[in-house]
């Protein structure tokens, strides 16, 4: 797992004019492993925030930090949901992708409440990942 990036510091980190900047807020490693190996068919390397805190910290160094996130709901420290709210709060324009195992359909009215532009359940649809990852990157 060493190809997936940690940010130092998102105000100066140099980035390819090219390279589509993807948040994955995952504390579970295989989950976190498997949307790796996800991303990487499609020759993207996620950041990896490990929980909604993290993730916030990160927008509120630089708002334009991510041009997409792709968010655990149930998370260490801040929720997705809250998270969520917090990073719609600074950024409006990011989009994020909730991502659960909790597929009932107050779990997917809470993501949508929070600022959730999508809600993907797992085990993941790989070819939905991907093609909402290609959506919405593309929009930013």
């Amino acid at each position: 797992m060493e190809s997936y990036k940690i940010l130092t510091n998102p105000i100066t980190e140099k980035y390819s004019d090219l390279e589509k900047k993807i948040l994955v807020v995952e504390d579970d490693d295989v989950s976190f492993s498997l949307l790796h190996e996800i991303l990487g068919t499609n020759n993207l390397i996620p950041y990896r925030a490990f929980n909604g805190r993290e993730a916030v910290e990160y927008f509120n160094l630089n708002k334009y930090a991510f041009d997409l996130v792709l968010m655990d709901i149930r998370l260490p420290e801040l929720n997705g949901c809250k998270a969520t709210r917090q990073i719609k709060d600074i950024n409006p324009s990011v989009p994020v992708i909730a991502i659960t195992a909790y597929a009932h359909s107050q779990c997917i009215i809470d993501c949508y409440e929070a600022g959730c532009d999508e809600y993907v359940t797992k085990p993941y649809d790989i070819s939905r990942i991907l093609s909402l990852v290609d959506l919405y990157s593309l929009k930013n």
